[in-house]
């Protein structure tokens, strides 16, 4: 598993032009095809769809565009990711967050029954496990042993991850203002 996306399997079906133009925000190319006929959901050989295409480029517009399309934002490749449990395990929070502001699944899960906030934990990706959390990633799901997140983040020592999981801030109190020798702030 890692951050890549397997460009060769996106020309089965499509020219290369589509790919740039989805690559480089191309917009009003992608609407053209759009308006050609080619599904908003279109997927390669591997399950990528043109929406995963444009998240894993950081191409906003193109997303939006898809979205607007009629596009799932949830739609899986073969191995049941989504482009936000992709984002997720690569520790990606910026992407978890635009995701998840755009209707992405904070609990998707693949047919092994993995799900984003595992991974992130596992990985130690503070940031997106706080994205997750506040876009309402359900906590103490199980894994095939019983396990859960807590757990996991417990077992690895990530002591800020354990904090936020426990509800806690991961991040020092703040210190009560000083007071004058009145009394008063």
């Amino acid at each position: 598993m890692n951050d890549e996306i397997h460009h060769e399997a996106w020309g089965d079906r499509v020219g290369p032009e589509l790919l740039d133009a989805v690559r480089h925000s191309n917009v009003a190319e992608v609407l053209r095809r759009l308006e050609e006929g080619l599904s908003c959901n279109w997927q390669d050989t591997e399950g990528c769809s043109l929406a995963f295409l444009a998240v894993y480029h950081r191409q906003w517009a193109v997303v939006d565009t898809l979205l607007a399309r009629g596009a799932s934002i949830d739609l899986p490749d073969r191995r049941g990711w989504t482009p936000l449990f992709w984002a997720a395990f690569n520790g990606h929070a910026d992407i978890v967050s635009f995701l998840i502001g755009r209707g992405a699944n904070p609990d998707v899960r693949t047919g092994d029954g993995e799900w984003p906030l595992f991974w992130a934990v596992y990985k130690g990706h503070t940031a997106v496990v706080r994205h997750l959390l506040i876009g309402g990633a359900k906590r103490n799901q199980l894994d095939e042993d019983g396990h859960d997140e807590l757990w996991l983040a417990r077992t690895l020592g990530r002591q800020d991850i354990v904090a936020l999981l426990e509800g806690q801030r991961a991040w020092p109190k703040k210190r009560p203002l000083p007071r004058n020798s009145d009394g008063s702030n």
